[in-house]
């Protein structure tokens, strides 16, 4: 069997392999289920606004007209970055299995770069298709044509960055002459399009008595039509022509120029090719050593101190505790928001000495800003603070053999994140209270202090719902959830769960805080005629009590759902 027969076997092989695997997965009622929520999700934000006729939606000509300058300015930049950035060595780079099954293969070098051109297609092909899903529609009337010539156009790109790169590796041979060369070539053409910019500019200048924008628009038309300026950005016009074509005889006309210089390029890179096996073995144990630098900084990171030291006697949920917020503090950044949030008082301070005029302003924008961290806290927290189940999730086996209830496993690991976001919003809010002066209108410094008390018991107790929500997941649907540190499953299905179980968090949240949020309401309003704004740190406490118990009960209902949890089946890894 040839290589090209062997490569394409490969690979239809490997899309059969996963769709197939796709397919069996959809027996399953939880993929199904997903694989519908996320057709739905994307046909109705993506694929409904992809017509594969003619738009209304384009841009009008003057705005096709800039359009098309600009992308023809930032395609220059791109071509001529590849002759001025990166190192000499070949930019053509391979997976560590590729490097292990096709360089001992009797393959030649050539039918090695053809490969990876081979490859670059296919990205190039997906990069086409997401213009078109998000850019076409607004830029060309057509997106067929537009994903073609977007394609051409990745296309040469590639191979242009592929040729350059073997010509910069001949040219380095040949040391401090090469260099000298290719820095003077380039400097030629720089200035050479620098000049071309300043004739047509000179030669079409801005018009002084601007009245109406037309006038603007057809300087600007004038000047992209001068000869100057399209000899300069010529190659940059060539490939954005393409995609821009405004019907399909324009797109025909510029078809052929387009895939010449596509084809040029791609013999560039057969004629250039220069030997790359080493360079791409050694690329690829540069990116090994960094993989481990990482790893390595990790672990320097783990011999931090503890918040605690853990006695042998004790509580076992201490012990998990004490685990997870050292985890925390590892990978968390917890010391530097503590550290940022201090830092910050030193700014009234600097201010009362330099500006004391300006005080009273800074300590309101200050009050203001620590109010709507903490409030932010309530919302983002619970999704950043994993040092619970979910970081756990690999390790369900090993909770499960301890001698603990379900019970007491969830209420120990929701209690280390729930802590964290507890003390740093409460520490905020203690922070906005001291910055409080006199506030303007209606926002008094009573009602300030009264609406900070009241929120002290909330914010943690919204904050530790979303975390019981959050590890409700992990406990009852675990294969959906991929574990702390790997990549997350790919797929439509994949998206239809997270968006699901997205939107089972927002309506369990919701309908635990709407008891809390009625009792709040009675409480705080009954007693409003006696106490006045200090009803409001009252009717904190009670919605905080509320959805405490609330907090109580589906501690109780998960551990028992953790007890029943057959980890062999619904684990992570598991089909």
């Amino acid at each position: 069997m040839s290589f090209p027969r062997a490569v394409a076997f490969l690979w239809w092989a490997s899309l059969w392999n996963r769709v197939r695997k796709q397919a069996e997965r959809l027996r399953r009622p939880k993929y199904l289920l997903g694989l519908v929520v996320g057709g739905i999700y994307v046909y109705s934000f993506f694929l409904r606004r992809l017509s594969l006729g003619a738009r209304s939606e384009a841009l009008t000509p003057e705005g096709q007209a800039l359009a098309e300058l600009s992308l023809s300015g930032m395609m220059m930049v791109t071509l001529v970055s590849a002759w001025a950035l990166g190192q000499d060595r070949p930019a053509v780079a391979f997976t560590e299995t590729e490097i292990q099954q096709l360089f001992p293969a009797p393959v030649s070098r050539r039918a090695l770069v053809r490969y990876k051109l081979a490859r670059g297609v296919a990205g190039a092909g997906m990069a086409a298709f997401f213009s078109t899903l998000f850019m076409g529609r607004w830029v060309s009337q057509h997106p067929v044509l537009f994903f073609l010539g977007a394609l051409v156009t990745f296309v040469t790109v590639n191979l242009h960055v592929v040729a350059v790169s073997f010509l910069r590796t001949r040219l380095a041979r040949w040391g401090w002459r090469g260099r000298a060369l290719r820095w003077t070539v380039l400097a030629g053409l720089l200035a050479a399009l620098g000049f071309s910019v300043y004739a047509s500019v000179q030669a079409h200048p801005f018009p002084e008595n601007v009245l109406r924008e037309k006038q603007v628009w057809g300087w600007l038309s004038t000047l992209i039509e001068g000869s100057a300026l399209q000899v300069a950005l010529w190659p940059g016009r060539v490939l954005v022509a393409l995609p821009m074509a405004a019907n399909l005889w324009d797109f025909l006309h510029t078809l052929p120029m387009a895939l010449g210089l596509l084809g040029a390029h791609y013999l560039c890179v057969l004629a250039l090719i220069v030997p790359f096996e080493e360079v791409v073995v050694t690329r690829s144990e540069e990116m090994a050593l960094r993989r481990g630098q990482r790893l390595a900084r990790v672990g320097h990171i783990v011999l931090r101190a503890p918040f605690f030291r853990l006695r042998p006697v004790g509580r076992p949920e201490v012990a998990l505790l004490w685990k997870n917020l050292l985890a925390a503090r590892r990978t968390g950044g917890i010391d530097v928001l503590f550290f940022l949030a201090l830092l910050s008082l030193a700014v009234p301070f600097g201010v009362a000495l330099f500006l004391p005029h300006a005080l009273p302003g800074v300590r309101q924008t200050l009050a203001s800003i620590y109010l709507a961290f903490a409030a932010l806290l309530t919302f983002v927290g619970p999704g950043s603070f994993r040092s619970d189940l979910r970081m756990d999730l690999p390790k369900l086996d090993l909770l499960r053999a301890m001698p603990l209830t379900g019970t007491q496993v969830v209420a120990a690991e929701l209690l280390a994140p729930g802590l964290l976001l507890a003390v740093l919003q409460v520490g905020l809010l203690g922070f906005a209270l001291l910055m409080v002066g006199e506030m303007p209108g209606r926002w008094s410094f009573e009602l300030w202090v009264a609406a900070g008390l009241g929120l002290m018991p909330v914010l943690p107790a919204l904050s530790l719902g979303g975390l019981l929500v959050q590890n409700a997941a992990v406990v009852l649907f675990p294969a959906w959830l991929p574990p702390e540190g790997e990549r997350a499953r790919g797929g439509i299905e994949a998206l239809g769960q997270r968006l699901l179980m997205l939107a089972g968090s927002l309506v369990v949240l919701l309908g635990g805080l709407l008891p809390a949020a009625v009792a709040a309401a009675l409480v705080g309003f009954t007693l409003e005629v006696w106490l006045g704004v200090w009803a409001l740190p009252v009717a904190g406490l009670t919605a905080a009590t509320g959805l405490g118990l609330e907090i109580v009960l589906g501690i109780v209902a998960l551990g028992r759902a953790f007890d029943r949890m057959d980890v062999s089946s619904e684990g992570p890894g598991a089909p």
